[in-house]
């Protein structure tokens, strides 16, 4: 189990799509021909990038870029550790072309790489739409490569925005639609599979020593996969004041406020910290927990839930979606 840092919680929190009902989703393209044949000009939060045409080399940086580059059938030769044991998620390493990519070790809380193992790649194009040092290396890195960034911010940008950024660039907006088109019928016949889960309710609680955090921002990102299969948060999340971010931390006095038709956690790991919960008398009365309709999320569960991507969506659904269908119907 890799240390879960607290960036990796927090950082998709900011933005996320709902994904049920259209494909469509963020602003357009960000990208329009430049004067130099067969290259774009690409805008982003941190300035204009022309990609050359021919891109053979692609270093895809922070969560999910990498896994946008494979969908796409973009060349790959290098990526940003995902934090899990082998150093990509695993809907990551079943992509093609995923055996020409080196992984890059990452270090502290940005989860940053070492600027001259990027250099040593030789890339001609450096894709950073999530990475979360991209503001402070963004000069390095597009002195090696022309490198595109966030459009809004670090784990704002939607998938679907992602998608359409990157395809823009190589001159392929066709297969944007195409994938995001897949990924969408994905979640059309998950959701038509499952007709339990229309309607219900459930909530997510970060197992912390101590607390329990539970989602409460009903746009975040890690609400979008759920909601894509009929979800809702339940009224007494919705209900509790809204916090400074996607969560609220929930007193000892409010973990009746964790009920629902099923209640879903993920405590990193922390063993100590699930036994305390599951010790307290108000958590053992809930109603959800008594009809034993609790759902455990894994780490890589957790992490393709808070970065979701057209790779990470259609492993997710088909292992947490007959899970809480089941929960639902306790």
């Amino acid at each position: 189990m890799p240390n879960l840092s607290r960036r990796v919680f927090l950082g998709a929190a900011v933005c996320g799509a709902l994904l049920s009902g259209t494909v469509a989703c963020g602003s357009g393209p960000s990208g329009a021909p430049d004067t130099a044949q067969g290259s774009v000009t690409v805008t982003h939060a941190l300035g204009t990038t022309t990609v050359p045409p021919g891109v053979a080399r692609i270093v895809a940086l922070g969560p999910t870029g990498v896994d946008v580059a494979l969908a796409l059938d973009a060349p790959v030769v290098g990526a940003s550790s995902s934090g899990s044991e082998s150093g990509l998620a695993p809907w990551t390493s079943q992509a093609q072309g995923v055996s020409d990519v080196e992984v890059l070790p990452v270090t502290g809380e940005a989860t940053e790489v070492d600027i001259e193992q990027v250099a040593a790649l030789k890339p001609d194009l450096i894709f950073a739409p999530g990475y979360f040092a991209l503001e402070k290396s963004y000069p390095q890195l597009s002195a090696i490569a022309p490198t595109i960034g966030y459009q809004k911010g670090p784990a704002q940008d939607t998938w679907q925005e992602m998608t359409t950024q990157l395809a823009t660039a190589l001159g392929r907006q066709a297969d944007a639609e195409q994938v995001i088109g897949r990924v969408q019928t994905k979640l059309d016949e998950t959701r038509a599979a499952h007709p339990a889960l229309q309607g219900a309710t459930y909530t997510f609680g970060f197992v912390q020593p101590g607390a329990v955090t539970a989602l409460r921002d009903p746009d975040d990102a890690m609400n979008s996969v759920p909601t894509a299969l009929g979800l809702s948060l339940s009224p007494q999340i919705l209900a509790l004041p809204k916090g400074e971010s996607f969560g609220v931390q929930l007193s000892s006095e409010q973990i009746a406020s964790l009920d629902a038709d099923a209640l879903v956690l993920f405590d990193g790991g922390d063993a100590e910290a699930r036994r305390t919960l599951e010790q307290n008398p108000l958590f053992e009365r809930l109603p959800v927990v008594q009809r034993g309709a609790v759902v455990n999320y894994d780490y890589d569960e957790f992490i393709g839930l808070r970065n979701p991507s057209p790779l990470s969506i259609p492993w997710i659904v088909d292992r947490i979606a007959p899970r809480l269908s089941d929960a639902v119907s306790r």
